[in-house]
């Protein structure tokens, strides 16, 4: 069956609490924050270290006419005209699948970016932890030679830092293939990160970013989109979220989940 959730603000969606951020930014007294408009898509993927194998993949969507975030993480293994998105991957780079996942939905990806697994902990550390939520107990350990990784969630509240980011993430993508609680997490990880106090410090942390990932983001990108970087990060815990599910057969996404991300996607 395919699931897609609405919810009316980040705080329904993450439980009273759940998100916080270290300081409180607060305009100038007097001042508005700007208005802004618009849509813009990414494409976001995680590999092993070597580039050989892609552990997870997703889409988001920040939605500067409704103050939103949409996520709509891809199946690994799915495939594109008998392609799997591995091998196109490894034909063209990032920029490729960017071109081909946008063709394939019909709606533009504006930008892509890139990690490989060390450089994403090391990102996501620097921009902090959030209070994640687990309905299971987590054990697991998996992968092959230098890719290997392991886990330990519990039930309940605990605060995720990096490493517990990116393997529950590649968990939930390549283990489980529970594309609901991939979203959910992403999106808990997106409105947790993306806060106050990060936002003071966005100068360095976007020349980290630069650095840790191969990426179609300019210097000029950002600073066109520091306005909408202010609203989303100081309305964090106002902002609506939304998840489309994927689902596929036989390793093609159904016609259901095709439209349905269409729909959440589009402009």
């Amino acid at each position: 069956m395919l699931l897609s959730h609405r919810y009316s603000s980040a705080a329904d969606f993450f439980a009273e609490g759940e998100v916080t951020a270290t300081e409180e930014f607060k305009p100038l007294e007097g001042e508005q924050l700007p208005n802004i408009e618009g849509k813009v898509n990414y494409l976001i993927m995680e590999t092993d270290d070597e580039e050989s194998e892609i552990h997870y993949i997703f889409l988001l969507q920040a939605d500067k006419d409704n103050l939103a975030y949409k996520a709509s993480a891809l199946p690994v293994d799915m495939k594109i005209d008998e392609e799997t998105l591995f091998e196109i991957f490894s034909q063209g780079g990032s920029a490729a699948l960017q071109k081909r996942l946008a063709q394939y939905f019909g709606f533009e990806i504006d930008y892509q970016a890139q990690f490989n697994a060390s450089a994403f902990i090391e990102f996501i550390n620097k921009l902090g932890s959030f209070v994640y939520t687990s309905t299971q107990e987590i054990r697991f350990s998996g992968g092959e030679e230098d890719d290997k990784y392991s886990l330990h969630i519990n039930v309940g509240e605990q605060k995720l830092s990096g490493r517990e980011i990116n393997n529950l993430i590649r968990y939930y993508s390549q283990e489980e293939k529970n594309y609901t609680a991939e979203n959910e997490l992403i999106l808990r990880a997106v409105t947790g990160l993306l806060n106050p106090d990060n936002y003071e410090n966005r100068e360095s942390l976007f020349r980290l970013f630069i650095k840790s990932c191969k990426t179609d983001i300019t210097v000029r990108d950002y600073e066109n989109g520091k306005d909408a970087l202010m609203v989303f990060c100081t309305k964090n815990t106002d902002i609506t979220v939304y998840s489309a599910l994927s689902e596929e057969e036989n390793g093609i996404l159904t016609q259901e989940s095709v439209k349905e991300i269409k729909g959440y996607f589009s402009k």
